[in-house]
């Protein structure tokens, strides 16, 4: 997404409902921003976000291009507000949860999200969460790791990291599904059993089975390995935490 038409704060504004329809004939009857926001989702929900423009939106509702000008000045933060009403209130913490047990949910509804909206994951992510959903999410993220003992800096460090882990799996998952058969993933697996040899690719070959190859190109599957990766970061992380609080307690010995 580009950060040319209406700049940063128009949007900012405009997620927060703060910014006022404009143009010289002032607001349409029976036309809101959320109407126009909820078109927009519609179409990219059931079409894709390449569906998307300001003439269709403006078709579906009944309107002139220029009347959804009036309240967006373009496409940019039409899709902002798009993404931001898409995301729901963000998991809450239950009663007993560990900070790991929080995070882990937060990780799951996250893939969830992506893969009820999957459009989402092919929008370039140029800007921070602007919106109030999208920042009730990452708020909810950081309060489970805050929980973890790392300092503040690190907190949105591995909180950032984390983000990025499930957008890039979903959209992994979301290539791979998409482009991808039945048919053209069992002939994939036929191909990579042929050139994968212990002798070249030992690694490889004592990693990879039928099974394996198959299963590359499944939604579940990348999800498997996107849990399992997190356990592993969340294992070093509270060994990390351990091992500075017990470096803190140990007296300095005397030279």
């Amino acid at each position: 997404m580009s950060r040319d038409t209406g700049g940063v704060l128009r949007t900012v504004d405009l997620l927060w409902g703060k910014d006022t329809p404009r143009g010289t004939r002032g607001p349409r009857p029976g036309l809101d921003l959320e109407k126009i926001t909820r078109a927009a989702l519609a179409i990219a929900d059931a079409e894709g976000i390449n569906a998307l423009s300001m003439q269709r939106v403006a078709g579906d509702l009944g309107y002139t291009t220029m009347s959804i000008y009036n309240y967006v000045p373009g496409k940019d933060q039409l899709i902002e507000l798009m993404i931001d009403a898409a995301t729901p209130p963000p998991p809450q913490p239950q009663v007993g949860d560990t900070w790991r047990e929080e995070l882990e949910r937060w990780v799951r509804a996250t893939w969830e999200l992506y893969h009820a909206h999957p459009w989402v994951l092919k929008v370039p992510t140029l800007n921070p969460p602007l919106g109030p959903h999208q920042l009730a999410w990452f708020e909810a993220a950081l309060q489970a790791l805050i929980r973890s003992g790392l300092a503040g800096g690190e907190v949105l460090s591995l909180g950032l990291y984390v983000i990025g882990s499930v957008r890039g799996q979903a959209a992994m998952a979301l290539d791979l599904t998409t482009a991808t058969s039945a048919q053209e993933t069992a002939d994939i697996a036929e191909a990579m059993s042929r050139v994968i040899t212990a002798d070249r690719f030992p690694a490889l070959h004592a990693v990879s089975t039928p099974s394996s190859t198959e299963e590359y190109g499944a939604a579940g599957q990348r999800l498997m390995e996107l849990e399992f990766g997190l356990k592993l970061l969340l294992d070093g992380v509270e060994a990390y935490v351990e091992h500075r609080s017990s470096a803190a307690v140990i007296p300095h010995t005397a030279r």
